[in-house]
């Protein structure tokens, strides 16, 4: 009996110390989410508003505009963007992600990964993919967007890509992220989320064509750094969630065990008890 109770003492000590990673790993998670939270407040507007610009030149230009980023390449391959992360113990959110890619990408495709876990998935499954921008999701460097949007957006020009998707999670609150596949090339205005163009007829100098010319590599660069933030806020609060969920099981545990021990102590001391009262007796 005193073995069994030195071994739920343990017990109990393992946990937790257990319970106290995982509580400082949520509140880690927590003071991350709250940072990337308000840059995608922050950013959310900026991108919102150049969508809205191009998706008002489209409108407004229908069947007068010849630009090759709105013509789909019949020759090249289909380029795929994926979101995913560096570290692990956060739910599901990478999981969801390699779905969504299982549905999408497909032999021959040519992949851009973010994340060292897509980056592992991936050497698992024998796909080749681009490891250049491997850290962006930690560096969140907006100069290496550019530069990706620069070398994807001349490989569109040169006929190499035939269409060019992004796989992210979409942030909808502190519990609920999906993943979701955008095309971002061709531009397709239908395609918008969330934008109202106006009826009214613009007068674009020195001419749609040409502002299109600048401002759709603008429009890659922002709606791509927008989906990378999106993506990490839903990472961390996905790690919230999840070490949250482990806190909690953690004491469930030590509660369930300390219930074990008291039961074992009792009948301990209820055992003793008895062997007085029966030598007692015996005398």
């Amino acid at each position: 009996m005193a073995s069994n109770m030195q071994s739920i003492k343990r017990r109990i000590k393992s946990v937790e110390s257990t319970k106290k990673i995982t509580k400082a790993m949520q509140l880690v998670a927590t003071s991350k989410l709250r940072k990337t939270r308000n840059q995608l407040e922050q950013l959310k507007p900026y991108y919102s508003k150049v969508q809205e610009t191009v998706a008002e030149i489209l409108e407004s230009n229908k069947g007068l505009i010849d630009n090759p980023y709105l013509k789909e390449n019949p020759q090249g391959k289909n380029v795929y963007i994926v979101i995913t992360s560096s570290l692990g113990l956060c739910g599901g959110y990478n999981a969801n992600v390699f779905k969504k890619m299982e549905k999408e990408v497909h032999e021959g495709d040519l992949i851009y990964i973010i994340g060292n876990k897509g980056a592992g998935y991936l050497n698992h499954k024998g796909f080749e993919y681009n490891h250049h921008y491997i850290d962006l999701n930690s560096s969140m460097d907006f100069r290496e967007i550019v530069r990706l949007v620069g070398e994807l957006t001349q490989m569109y020009r040169n006929q190499e890509i035939h269409k060019m998707k992004i796989i992210y999670t979409e942030f909808v609150n502190n519990l609920t992220f999906t993943p979701r596949v955008v095309t971002l090339l061709p531009v397709d205005a239908s395609e918008f989320d969330d934008v109202e163009v106006t009826s009214r007829f613009t007068i674009f100098e020195p001419s749609p064509a040409e502002v299109l010319n600048h401002l759709i590599p603008m429009y890659l660069q922002s709606v791509i750094y927008g989906y990378l933030v999106e993506s990490v806020t839903s990472e961390n609060a996905s790690r919230r969630s999840s070490m949250e969920n482990a806190t909690d099981n953690a004491q469930e545990l030590i509660e369930d065990l300390l219930l074990k021990y008291n039961q074992a102590r009792q009948t301990a001391i209820t055992n003793e008890i008895s062997e007085i009262v029966a030598g007692a007796n015996a005398q």
